[in-house]
């Protein structure tokens, strides 16, 4: 398995056992974690890039529309 579907697999894996006032800190941690390893979200998957996008425009980071 690459670094990436590994990544991506533990996230999965985490959020699905964190509690629901935790998925916040889990995203953020995850978003920052992806962009140290790979320096862009280009390569995220279609549903993880929505779901991290969602979690920036929550906390404004970003201006668009999710």
């Amino acid at each position: 398995m690459d670094k990436r579907a590994s990544l991506i697999q533990a996230f999965q894996k985490e959020l699905k056992r964190t509690r629901p006032m935790a998925s916040p800190r889990c995203i953020d941690s995850f978003a920052n974690l992806w962009e140290y390893e790979f320096g862009s979200f280009e390569t995220l998957p279609p549903d993880l890039k929505r779901l991290v996008a969602y979690r920036a425009a929550e906390i404004g980071w970003t201006d668009d529309d999710v």
